[in-house]
């Protein structure tokens, strides 16, 4: 019996044994894979930065998804990438209004000398873009040691091109393709809608400086819409992009079939009271139309979108 009981001991002992065995080579096997698990590698890691070569050849260090931009002029396709400057263009302290549904609150900036690094660190972004290189002229080095500044473009009329460029440096490029498609629809749509209407009619963008008047060539702002878009034919006159035609001249404008007055805050009123102006066919024939400056001096989506609005309105049967 006692035989008996000492080998029954002895075979649940090496039972046990075999068992705690078992488990510690199971815990020692497993231990280093949790820990591998715990442990993050480095190549699933996001890049925080991303190297880009811009329009003028210097290589940047651009975040990958920029928070506090500052770029001067470009608030238009930034809101179109439904974006927000982190302080936005003005002119003695007032913004682009018609920018202001979706930019309300945002800080203006001076503007008065221009953009000034001073200002701009203040703000302290984490990008700087300028639509070219003429708008920073000489002073890139000193913008570029407050923080990545960008040279978008060679090209400042290609608002096209230059919205899906921006797309692309601040990772929105989707954004910027449905932005410009939506527009191309709209612009389309348009087109159709005035048919026949502007078929060999012709059209100026004026503005009244002093004793003088200035005309918007087809590339320039809004009289690239009414040109190269929208298809209006320009006047005989009419030779450079934005330049300035003495008041006697207003005369050869007698074959004009719409003028866009541009109009806004301290723009300069027509000279009402002039024969020249007085007798033309489009004054005559309640034919010339307010061009609130807000929108047509400027070319992006969103501004040439708010002047076809403009153009439906005042152009129809």
């Amino acid at each position: 019996m006692k035989n008996t009981r000492r080998s029954l001991f002895a075979i649940i002992a090496l039972i046990l044994v075999s068992v705690l065995a078992a488990c510690g080579s199971s815990a020692n096997n497993e231990a280093p894979a949790t820990a591998a698990t715990d442990a993050p590698s480095p190549a699933a890691e996001e890049a925080t930065v991303r190297t880009l070569t811009d329009a003028a050849g210097h290589e940047v260090e651009v975040p990958v998804h920029p928070k506090r931009i500052i770029a001067a002029f470009m608030e238009d396709p930034l809101a179109a990438l439904d974006m927000k400057p982190v302080a936005q263009w003005g002119v003695a302290g007032v913004p682009q209004q018609y920018l202001q549904d979706k930019l309300a609150g945002i800080p203006v900036l001076k503007m008065d000398n221009g953009l000034q690094p001073e200002e701009v660190f203040s703000y302290n972004p984490d990008l700087i873009i300028f639509l070219t290189a003429d708008y920073v002229k000489d002073g890139y080095d000193q913008f570029a040691k407050i923080a990545p500044t960008f040279i978008l473009s060679d090209n400042a009329n290609d608002w096209r091109g230059n919205l899906q460029k921006l797309g692309t440096l601040l990772n929105e490029e989707d954004a910027a393709q449905k932005a410009v498609a939506t527009y191309d629809e709209k612009l389309k749509l348009a087109k159709e809608q005035l048919g026949s209407l502007i078929e060999g009619k012709t059209a100026v963008l004026l503005q009244p400086v002093g004793e003088n008047f200035k005309l918007f060539g087809p590339g320039f702002y809004g009289g690239a819409m009414l040109y190269d878009e929208l298809g209006f034919q320009k006047p005989d006159m009419l030779k450079g992009d934005y330049d300035a035609y003495s008041i006697e001249t207003l005369a050869q404008l007698d074959k004009v079939d719409y003028i866009f007055l541009l109009s806004g805050e301290g723009r300069e009123k027509p000279p009402a009271d002039n024969p020249l102006w007085k007798g033309l066919p489009a004054v005559k024939g309640g034919n010339v139309f307010a061009a609130d400056s807000g929108h047509w001096f400027n070319n992006n989506s969103i501004a040439n979108g708010l002047i076809i609005d403009d153009v439906l309105k005042y152009v129809h049967e």
